[in-house]
């Protein structure tokens, strides 16, 4: 590799397609030659001849980039220290070379990129000198010392701990630096504050860095700070958005909380409080206003330990202050409180004793009642949004903190007296006009809708005024905003247990959230209002409910709208009596089973659409009708199941082969099988034949989740063991025919996943079987070995949670002689292949995402296996580790003998041996990254 081929695969890559002359074969081949040299040994010195270049341009950028890349990770390259004390001096000639070229162009880029080169070389050199020594280095412009500086700060998190407490001692010389340009206001004083803010942000130099001894033995803010809290005295100042940045980033990291910052708050608390005086929080100055918000605000939460004090310090006077701010116009900046009034009633809850926690809470009492009012300002929606659909994502996530906000009010003052302060509020709106703004309204009701939770029933005092309100709207809904509508459904909704009480509520309401229904905008608040009333009223509900079910099936409503309302009339049937909730089911029922049979009939006018609704309507049924019967009576479910059996087999047979609707069907099983339990027996073996065949023909992996649930309902009932084995033989036949090379395994993640959790599953529930004799586990454990290199987290997790449990399962004292001889059986033959794949991962041949942690982890295969049969894991050790190791090249030999060492001990503690296995797969990488001298580029 020569320069000028660096040059000319620059060019091709970066003109691109610009150059008739570059094909996308030569681009190809030009950047691949680009990702070599990078990574080459000889980068290092044709990247410094490019930048001794005057002339670099872009080669030049690209020339500083892979610099800086191969200062952070390709370290080894070279041949010792001198070879990094003689770069750093290249690295300062080109600096001040680029210096004196004219500002544009790549230059100043290059200049960006050696900076950063500066500061890596600084920690890789550990060069705890390098402030004093920069800042004394001849010819080195402000400009570029303040672009090094900067580059150092943010560098510095990744420098040892010896050179991180060095860049923290010299802290103040930098700010004082900073703030002597800053004052001088000349052209660098940008760049100093951002340097500044840079240095506040990422330099951890401790609190003692924040004051200076001042007269009288008192201690004083220094320069650099007081610089910037006049600068926000001033905020037509050209940098008072950086100063808000550094006062902000002072007041994250030195809370109040923390002893040793209590001088620095004290004199930070009235600097900062005197900066009401030169601004008005309703200035039309957006910007500005933004920023004070934020430094009052982030003063709250960081003096928040002073707040809750038991000390009077007039407390008052801050929670006042960031009242004001949530009290703003704009909404966007006053909702940036909101995380503040959060904090604040978090803390006030937790505060003890009882006594001093109420006591605190009257303290602010007026305060939090004032925040209810401005929230429910914050909560009035802009003008021009009159449906869901006009609000942009701000008002929505504005709408959604404030309304919490108002919830943690009624966790610290209690529902009653924060529903009276907005039924205050609401009959003032009311009351100041014959025609009241709806907005004012629904912001009103928006926030009643919010703490429904914390009202009572027996509520009287306001509520009954919301609810006649409500019904107003409902005797002439369509003269109200859809917003409007979709808000007092929800209200509805939220408040169906005081309904339940008040049930004359119920006809006008049932009729509104009907009328609602055929709206898009209010369907699904309306729909989910009809099914809480379900859960809250009694069944006399029954006949107005199944009465709207009726009139909406067909109606071309949402179907996850209809399966709220569905699901409402099933939660009214375990009110029912037992004959009741039959013909209700019968009603119901009617168009489903019509949809079914046509879905399995002939097919005409058929649709995707109708197929999946009507296995969901299926599933709803299955999940939440559960209706009261005696012994003797059977269970409704089971009837249904029963019924459309020979219809749901031809469907499942039809249908069954696509991805979505094998899920829909699996989980309509599932659920059919979680209400019947031990009931469903009379299905069980059709299931079973059935999940067996279709999953033999389609492959999907739900079917073996629907497996799993058969396992777990009917594990216990002994007359099932045998019919339970056989699914899992049918199912593991189907993965053996399917699974004969990695391919299918990585083509198949879904599969691997879920078929190794279903044996899983029926270790822990019914193990016998599946241990005895050992030849199905042993092609299972086999098959796992493969399955550990798939790349995709869940399947090798599932692989892993296969291996752990069948392993533990043969150190537990309740196996039997023929279990433990199948499972030796198994071990024997495939415990070579496990300890070869584990080895793999861990020495980064194979995916490894779970070394230790959980479950199933590839520390908790081997920590178990040595457990079961250590001598023969040494063997099986020393037989696979050489080949394991191959890939490490001249690593490899001590490696080989590192794990052969940690694996042939006795394991000892697990969280011991877990460590072990962790070292053990870092050694592995480093010598890794020795051996390929690459990292990660940016």
């Amino acid at each position: 590799m020569s320069l000028e081929q660096v040059a000319a695969a620059v060019s091709i890559v970066f003109q691109g397609a610009a150059n008739p002359n570059n094909t996308q074969q030569t681009q190809a081949e030009a950047n691949q030659f680009l990702t070599q040299f990078q990574q080459s040994p000889s980068a290092w010195s044709i990247c410094v001849s490019i930048l001794q270049s005057s002339d670099a341009g872009i080669t030049g950028f690209f020339a500083s980039q892979t610099l800086r890349n191969k200062l952070k990770y390709d370290l080894n390259q070279l041949p010792g220290k001198e070879s990094l004390e003689q770069l750093r001096q290249e690295l300062m000639k080109m600096l001040l070379q680029f210096e004196m070229l004219k500002e544009g162009g790549s230059s100043l880029q290059i200049i960006t990129q050696l900076s950063l080169c500066v500061a890596v070389l600084s920690i890789q050199l550990n060069w705890n000198t390098c402030i004093p020594d920069l800042m004394s280095s001849p010819g080195l412009s402000p400009r570029c010392l303040l672009l090094i500086l900067k580059s150092i700060s943010e560098e510095s998190l990744r420098g040892s701990s010896s050179y991180k407490s060095s860049i923290s001692s010299q802290f103040n010389l930098v700010a004082d630096l900073c703030n002597s340009i800053i004052r001088s206001n000349d052209l660098d004083a940008p760049k100093a504050m951002d340097t500044l803010k840079s240095w506040v942000r990422y330099v951890d130099c401790g609190v003692q860095c924040m004051t200076v001894p001042g007269p009288s033995n008192t201690e004083t803010l220094p320069n650099w700070l007081g610089n910037c809290l006049e600068i926000l005295a001033t905020p037509e100042s050209g940098y008072f958005e950086s100063a808000v940045d550094v006062v902000v980033e002072v007041l994250r990291k030195y809370e109040s909380e923390d002893p040793r910052n209590v001088p620095l708050v004290m004199l930070l608390i009235p600097s900062l409080m005197s900066l009401t005086s030169p601004f008005t929080l309703h200035s039309h100055d957006e910007d500005k206003v933004l920023a004070y918000v934020r430094v009052f605000t982030e003063m709250g939460e960081s003096f928040l330990s002073l707040l809750l004090d038991p000390k009077e310090m007039n407390q008052v006077m801050l929670v006042e202050l960031v009242l004001k701010c949530a009290s703003i116009p704009d909404k966007s900046t006053a909702c940036i409180t909101m995380n503040f009034w959060y904090r604040f009633v978090g803390g006030l809850e937790v505060l003890e004793p009882y006594d001093f926690r109420q006591q605190k809470v009257d303290y602010f009492y007026p305060l939090l009642m004032q925040l209810t009012d401005v929230c429910c300002s914050l909560l009035v929606l802009p003008e021009g949004v009159e449906s869901k659909e006009d609000m942009d994502d701000d008002v929505k996530s504005n709408r959604s903190y404030t309304a919490d906000t108002v919830e943690d009010c009624c966790r610290l003052l209690g529902g009653d007296a924060v529903i009276v302060q907005i039924g205050k509020r609401l009959q003032h709106i009311c009351s100041s006009s014959s025609n009241p703004p709806w907005q004012q309204i629904e912001a009103c009701l928006y926030a009643v809708k919010s703490i429904s939770r914390y009202i009572p029933r027996s509520e009287s005092a306001v509520i009954p005024h919301v609810m006649n309100m409500v019904n107003t709207f409902a005797s002439n809904p369509t003269s109200q905003p859809s917003i409007l509508r979709h808000t007092s459904a929800s209200l509805i909704g939220s408040y169906s247990s005081w309904i339940g009480s008040n049930p004359t509520y119920l006809e006008p309401f049932f009729n509104y959230l009907l009328l609602n229904l055929r709206d898009p905008e209010c369907s699904q608040a309306s729909s989910a209002a009809v099914k809480h009333l379900c859960e809250s009223c009694g069944p006399e509900l029954s006949g107005p409910v199944v009465n709207l079910y009726d009139q909406l099936t067909g109606s071309g409503i949402e179907i996850q709208d209809e399966l709220q309302i569905l699901e409402g009339v099933c939660k009214l049937m375990s009110k029912m009596s037992y004959a009741d909730a039959g013909l209700t089911l019968q009603r119901v029922m009617t168009p489903v089973g019509g949809q079914l049979e046509m879905a399995v009939g002939s097919g005409a006018g058929v649709t995707p659409k109708m197929v999946s609704g009507v296995v969901q309507r299926l599933t709803v049924i299955c999940t939440h009708a559960n209706p009261q019967r005696s012994s003797d009576q059977p269970n409704l479910v089971l009837s249904l199941m029963q019924q459309c059996w020979p219809m749901l087999t031809t469907f499942v047979e039809r249908y069954g082969n696509d991805g979505n609707m094998s899920e829909n069907i699996s989980r309509l099983f599932k659920y059919a099988l979680r209400n019947c339990k031990r009931e469903f027996a009379p299905l069980l073996e059709p299931l079973m034949q059935l999940l067996a065949a279709v999953f033999d023909h389609t492959f999907q992996s739900p079917y073996l989740y629907c497996s799993a649930i058969c396992i777990t309902e009917f594990a216990g009932v002994q007359e099932c063991s045998d019919k339970l084995y056989n699914l899992i033989v049918a199912q593991s036949q189907s993965v053996f025919k399917r699974f004969t090379n990695l391919e299918a395994f990585t083509n198949h993640p879904d599969v691997v996943e879920e078929y190794f959790y279903l044996l899983s599953r029926f270790i822990r529930y019914c193990p016998a079987l599946l241990f005895k004799g050992g030849d199905l586990l042993c092609q299972t454990l086999k098959c796992a070995v493969v399955g550990l290199q798939v790349h995709h987290r869940d399947a090798n997790k599932g692989v892993l949670s296969f291996l752990e449990n069948s392993i533990e399962f043969g150190l537990s004292q309740s196996i039997g002689h023929e279990e433990r001889e199948g499972l030796q059986n198994a071990i024997v033959n495939a415990g070579e292949d496990i300890v070869k794949g584990t080895l793999g991962a861990l020495l980064g041949d194979t995916p490894l995402f779970f070394i230790d942690s959980g479950s199933a982890s590839i520390a908790g295969v081997l920590y178990k296996l040595i457990s079961l049969c250590p001598q023969l894991v040494v063997e099986w050790v020393k037989k696979t580790a050489k080949d394991c190791s191959t890939s490490l090249g001249p690593m490899a030999e001590g490696i080989e003998h590192e794990i052969i060492r940690i694996l042939s001990q006795p394991p000892g503690q697990r969280n011991e041996f877990n460590r072990s296995i962790r070292k053990f797969n870092e050694k592995v990488w480093s010598a890794r990254r020795q051996m390929s001298g690459t990292g990660r580029r940016s």
